[in-house]
């Protein structure tokens, strides 16, 4: 949900911060307010015999990412879309499972964005929501 966005004066977000180590290609992105994801295996072969057993081949462990941006500028809604136009990026986040930053090569999802014009401000209010997913 957008605030109210009278609330702003000209110009006037939230300060975005860069402490969690967010990355396209090296170049840093705000954190998120919301960041969603998983560690997901791939396997090429996965059945279970006559007793239950399951037998599969592990092949890859992959990341599908989700990342939310409320109540940001047009500008930054901007500057992050085009970040993402390659067909494939490294794509760098921290990873709750190992507890450091994690670099993998990515492409986009879906992109979806909300606005809010304020004729009071004379500024676009955004919200931002798109989708990582690991090659």
């Amino acid at each position: 949900m957008i605030v109210n966005p009278e609330q702003f004066g000209p110009q006037e977000y939230p300060q975005p911060r860069y402490d969690m180590g967010f990355c396209v290609n090296g170049t840093p992105i705000p954190d998120p307010m919301v960041f969603t994801g998983a560690e997901s295996d791939l396997d090429t072969m996965g059945e279970r015999d006559a007793t239950g057993y399951l037998h599969r081949n592990r092949v890859a462990t992959k990341h599908p990412l989700k990342l939310e941006y409320h109540n940001i500028s047009w500008e930054m809604v901007m500057d992050i879309g085009k970040l993402l136009t390659n067909d494939k990026f490294e794509f760098t986040f921290p990873s709750p499972f190992t507890g450091q930053l994690a670099t993998i090569d990515a492409y986009v999802g879906d992109r979806d964005f909300e606005t809010v014009w304020s004729p009071t401000n004379a500024v676009w209010i955004a919200n931002l929501k798109f989708s990582v997913i690991e090659y």
